[in-house]
């Protein structure tokens, strides 16, 4: 399999290029590539390289968004090669994530869950305007090594600190590692409530997660 066409692929994803990302995927299974190969060579890569873009600048919210449709696209592409190999992505551990009660912004933790997923991670996502004991209860279903909170108005921020609270006062807080996002978040926030971490962007809270758990 040439390195050409992960290229391809990886350039789509970054060009915001839906239809040449499906295409480029969809060309590389067909000539026998490794569907798990498209997600770490190309797609991951490719979103990586759009969230680091967009920490320091150089894109905008519009862009990220673009980037991941055009990731979601090739994804799809491959899934069916996936299913019929019986391949599985490799599961590194498994994230819950979910935007708080009160809160319905869901961009950030979109792009935060497909870029998890590509990174190898399996992701329950909940979405938005979630229960603390919502959250928890299905952290306990799923068994989530990771639960991910997201607000991004001040006014649903202490919501995060509630979830956490109740955790350490029913002896769960060492089972789950907690981890926040959002606009008004930051690393002093994340200390004074007690969470795990803080991701600034979607790239960063990937290398979090991946830090966590490893």
């Amino acid at each position: 399999m040439s390195d050409q066409l992960y290229e391809e692929l990886k350039r789509a994803v970054m060009e915001l290029d839906t239809s040449g990302a499906s295409a480029a995927a969809k060309k590389i299974v067909e000539e026998g590539g490794d569907p798990v190969a498209v997600i770490s060579r190309s797609i991951r890569p490719g979103l990586e390289a759009m969230g680091e873009k967009y920490a320091t600048g150089q894109a905008f919210l519009p862009e990220l968004m673009l980037a991941a449709q055009a990731a979601e696209a090739a994804v799809a592409a491959i899934e069916p090669e996936l299913l019929r190999r019986g391949a599985a992505r490799p599961a590194n551990a498994r994230v819950l994530l979910a935007t708080v009660k009160g809160d319905i912004h869901d961009i950030g933790k979109n792009i935060v869950a497909l870029l998890l997923k590509s990174a190898g991670f399996e992701v329950v996502d909940m979405g938005v305007d979630k229960e603390g004991s919502a959250i928890l209860q299905k952290a306990e279903e799923v068994r989530s090594d990771i639960i991910g909170l997201s607000a991004v108005l001040t006014t649903t921020m202490p919501r995060m600190k509630e979830i956490i609270d109740v955790l350490v006062e029913s002896g769960k807080r060492e089972k789950y590692k907690v981890i926040i996002g959002g606009a008004p978040v930051n690393q002093a926030f994340a200390d004074q409530i007690g969470a795990d971490g803080y991701g600034p962007d979607a790239a960063r809270a990937v290398e979090l997660v991946r830090k966590l758990t490893a």
